[in-house]
């Protein structure tokens, strides 16, 4: 069944490779290193995560290996790809600045306005307030996010940010803090602090409109300048 699926995406990639998606790009590039498993789910797992595929090509080969299905010779691949597309790049790689609240109300909006679910980001920046790498969760089938906070450590430790914001949407339509937001909050706020990092912004996104720790004054001495 693989072998048939894997064929026709070869002939589509060579016929009108510009149609394919993201996923579909990926399910193909992990087809050699993963030969006899659906890489199909694989590769949402990696987009999930990672947010985009520049966010996964920026990411470590220990990072790449906390997603269910990437083993260390995969991540050192995809590691390896990301790695001689930066120097392609060169000088003409993109950084995203989150150092002002207003690039980061722009940044959440463009990256939660057509989801439809409810889903949690956490952008990691370094202490000039350029993006380092996003962290993706989205739990579909409860319809609600979870952070695991084993996980977010590990992050944490793997990429030392100077600065955290966490940005997560409520599809019923309020941006309004719940009693569990502020609970997350609270435990990543401490998460943050035992790794010398600042939490800068809990962000709700809701229809358009943001609710902000940081503009609400509820982050006290943290937050931006």
């Amino acid at each position: 069944m693989h072998e048939g699926h894997r064929e026709r995406m070869r002939r589509r990639l060579f016929e009108h490779g510009s149609s394919l998606t993201d996923h579909e790009l990926f399910e193909m590039l992990l087809f050699e290193h993963i030969p006899r498993k659906d890489t199909n789910p694989i590769a949402h797992a990696l987009l999930d995560s990672f947010g985009d595929p520049a966010g996964v090509f920026a990411a470590s080969p220990r990072l790449l290996c906390s997603v269910a299905g990437i083993g260390p010779r995969t991540a050192e691949y995809i590691y390896l790809v990301g790695q001689i597309l930066h120097r392609l790049r060169g000088d003409e790689r993109k950084l995203v600045s989150l150092s002002s609240f207003g690039e980061v109300r722009s940044h959440v909006r463009r990256r939660f306005a057509d989801v439809a679910v409810e889903r949690l980001e956490v952008y990691f920046t370094d202490e000039d307030g350029l993006l380092l790498c996003t962290k993706s969760v989205t739990d579909i089938r409860r319809d609600e996010v979870a952070l695991d906070s084993r996980l977010f450590g590990y992050i944490l430790g793997e990429v030392h940010p100077s600065g955290v914001i966490v940005a997560h949407n409520h599809p019923s339509g309020s941006c309004e803090p719940s009693a569990e937001d502020d609970v997350a909050f609270t435990r990543l706020h401490a998460l943050c602090r035992m790794y010398g990092a600042r939490l800068n912004d809990s962000i709700i996104y809701a229809g358009g409109e943001l609710y902000s720790y940081y503009r609400e004054g509820r982050i006290g001495q943290l937050g931006f300048e």
